[in-house]
C-alpha cells in the first residue's frame, strides 16, 4: 500500500492532511508515516510539508523551494546559474520572500530566503516547468537585482562599476545582456526600498551594451 499511495502522491510536496488522506486504511496513519520516513520513502522538508521519495524518480528542487516558504521564487545566485548566466553551480537554492528571512535543511538541501518589498516581490518573475511541475523563478534581470540588493557593503556608483561587477566578479557572459528587458531593471530600481541608484547604474550598463 506504501507504494501504492507514493504513486499517487507523485514528487510534488504535500501537506501533512494530504499525507494522511492517502492512509485512511491504517489505523495509525502518522506511525506509518514515520515508518516511511524511517525508510527514506517520506522526506520532511519542513514542518508539516514532506515529498515523497520513489526509486528513479529526481526531486524538482524547484517545486520544494516554491513550497518550504509561499510564496516565494527562485533568485539571486540559484537562477543565474539555473538560467546559464553565470558559469558556477551553486548549492544553495535562495529564493526572495516577502515573509521573515529564514533558511531550511533537509534531506533534499539547503534553502534560504530573502525578505524583499512586495511591490518590488511582485516584478520580474516567470514560470519553469510544465503543468504541476511548474514553479516559480525570478528572470536573469530581476535575479541580478536581487543579488545586488542582498550583498552586503556592495555600491555599484556607476555603470562602468556595474560592467566590472558583472563581468569580473560574476563571470557574466557579456553576450547574454543582449535580450535582456532594462525596462525591467528601471522598474526594479524605482520598486526596492535600497540601492536604488546601484541598479540604475546597472540599466544604463545594460543599455550601454545593448546599443555597443
Amino acid at each position: 500500500m506504501a507504494e501504492a499511495m507514493i504513486q499517487e502522491l507523485g514528487s510534488r510536496p504535500v501537506t501533512s492532511a494530504q499525507l494522511y488522506s492517502c492512509m485512511r486504511g491504517y489505523n495509525a496513519p502518522p506511525a506509518h508515516v514515520a515508518v516511511l520516513k524511517r525508510r527514506g520513502e517520506v522526506v520532511p522538508l519542513r514542518r508539516g510539508l514532506y515529498v515523497c521519495r520513489r526509486e528513479g524518480t529526481l526531486l524538482s528542487e524547484g517545486l520544494i523551494a516554491n513550497q518550504i516558504v509561499t510564496p516565494s521564487y527562485i533568485s539571486y545566485e540559484t537562477a543565474l546559474s539555473w538560467h546559464g548566466i553565470i558559469p558556477e553551480r551553486v548549492a544553495v537554492v535562495r529564493s526572495a520572500c516577502m515573509a521573515r528571512s529564514k533558511e531550511f535543511r533537509n534531506a533534499t538541501g539547503r534553502y534560504t530566503y530573502t525578505q524583499v518589498a512586495p511591490g518590488y516581490f511582485e516584478l520580474g518573475q516567470t514560470m519553469q516547468g510544465k503543468g504541476a511541475d511548474a514553479y516559480v523563478m525570478a528572470r536573469p534581470e530581476k535575479a541580478l537585482c536581487d543579488l545586488i540588493l542582498s550583498t552586503p557593503r556592495l555600491r555599484l556608483q556607476s555603470p562602468r562599476a556595474a560592467r566590472t561587477y558583472a563581468e569580473y566578479y560574476l563571470r557574466v557572459d557579456m553576450d547574454e545582456l543582449a535580450g535582456w528587458d532594462a525596462d525591467l531593471i528601471h522598474a526594479c530600481a524605482l520598486a526596492a526600498n535600497k540601492k536604488n541608484k546601484d541598479l540604475l547604474h546597472l540599466e544604463r550598463m545594460i543599455r550601454d551594451e545593448q546599443r555597443d
